[in-house]
């Protein structure tokens, strides 16, 4: 299944992209994240050192190219999966392969704009779809990418919301966006709630907008500890109020997938229940 995850900035999609590749990696099979972020940090969060993400070699805005096929502009790779994965792949602990997009131009205040990056990631979104069971794409904050478009080929798109009022309604708009794009999939992931006042306002704001909820994670010293000491929650606290969260929200994704299975095989086309 193909996973996005997006929110206001701030939400903690981030760390919850993360540590979502790690659960759902540790049952040995191969995962493939992508760092969409301009500013990218998933690779903090995935476990990998400060020194280890320096290192990384993010892809060239160049590797998606648009060709004409029967008539029609069309992005395709420039190179094969398999080249792409073997020389920008870092390799992050747990088995995952971690990929990171592009800064703008040369990195540089005023270099550019991020049109080149949008197209390169929604291209990967594409066709990177044979790397384990599993892709999880972290979203840059805001609308602009769903308004590109760079998003539409996800199965999962999972909306990241705290439990205060601006960011449940970035996250309204960010689910009108995500169902014109007609991703199949579109959940609401309550992040830091603090207790059953926080869930509450979160689930009446969701219900009166239409908007369905896949998981519940509580806000965790033991996770902020995590980032601060930049490591992933993940190893720091496994076993964290947290990391449990993103477990039970993992099982509900494989559910998803599941049932996704099920009706496919059964020759009916997969879309969300009405909102």
């Amino acid at each position: 299944m193909k996973i996005a995850t997006v929110g206001k900035g701030g939400s903690g999609k981030t760390t919850l992209a993360g540590t979502l590749a790690r659960i759902l990696a540790s049952d040995g099979k191969p995962l493939l994240a992508i760092d969409g972020d301009p500013n990218p940090n998933l690779a903090l969060t995935l476990g990998m050192t400060p020194e280890q993400a320096d290192r990384i070699v993010s892809i060239p805005p160049g590797v998606m190219e648009v060709r004409e096929t029967d008539g029609q502009r069309r992005l395709h790779m420039a190179l094969t999966p398999d080249e792409l994965i073997s020389r920008y792949a870092a390799h992050a602990p747990g088995g995952v392969a971690l990929i990171v997009m592009g800064k703008p131009a040369d990195g540089s205040a005023g270099s550019g704009c991020m049109c080149a990056s949008h197209r390169a990631v929604r291209g990967l979104i594409t066709e990177l779809t044979n790397i384990g069971e599993h892709t999880i794409t972290d979203m840059e904050a805001g609308l602009e990418h769903l308004k590109r478009g760079t998003a539409r080929n996800v199965d999962l798109m999972l909306i990241v919301a705290e439990p205060y009022y601006r960011s449940l309604e970035a996250a309204m708009r960010t689910h009108i966006l995500c169902a014109e794009l007609a991703i199949p999939f579109i959940r609401v992931v309550a992040n830091k709630v603090r207790g059953d006042e926080d869930r509450l306002a979160i689930e009446s704001f969701c219900a009166q907008h239409g908007m369905d909820i896949i998981g519940v994670v509580p806000l965790d010293e033991a996770m902020m500890e995590a980032e601060r000491e930049a490591k992933s929650p993940f190893d720091f606290a496994p076993e964290s109020a947290g990391v449990t969260g993103i477990r039970n929200l993992a099982d509900a994704i494989d559910g998803l997938g599941r049932s996704r299975s099920s009706v496919s095989t059964a020759g009916h086309a997969v879309r969300p229940p009405a909102s």
